[in-house]
């Protein structure tokens, strides 16, 4: 309820919640997206190319969700925030210069694109299938 609170109070216009089932049609919706970095949420976020604001778990297994978030940064198609140093002031500071920079986020919505394979269900079942086929003794 406060990040809610905090949103309707900055005039910002946002779905909040822990969760969500539909996660490709909103981020296909967004102008820019504010999320944890799971690897099917980067994944996601590559593939439709939008800006994001990425605050990995920190309690993550192996820190997965920062390795995760590293390389859509280093792409430039992100800004990771650590929890530890996120706080509705820097968050809504990024979130505005987003906002009112246009060339930046299609900038980083360019970026992020870039890192996205659209077609990795395709390019795995592939290389599955060529890994099941017996080789000849040559």
């Amino acid at each position: 309820e406060r990040v809610r609170a905090f949103y309707a109070a900055a005039g910002v216009e946002a779905d909040v919640s822990p969760f969500f089932t539909d996660m490709a049609k909103r981020i296909g919706r967004a102008h820019l997206v504010v999320s944890r970095s799971g690897a099917s949420t980067v994944s996601e976020i590559a593939v439709i190319g939008r800006p994001a604001i990425l605050v990995p778990y920190p309690y993550a297994l192996d820190h997965d969700q920062a390795a995760n978030a590293a390389r859509i940064e280093a792409a430039g198609g992100a800004i990771v925030v650590k929890q530890a140093e996120l706080s509705p002031t820097r968050l809504a500071g990024l979130i505005e210069g987003l906002a009112t920079d246009a060339a930046r986020a299609a900038g980083m919505a360019a970026a992020a694109r870039a890192t996205g394979i659209p077609d990795a269900a395709r390019l795995l079942a592939d290389l599955v299938e060529s890994m099941s086929r017996p080789t000849s003794a040559a």
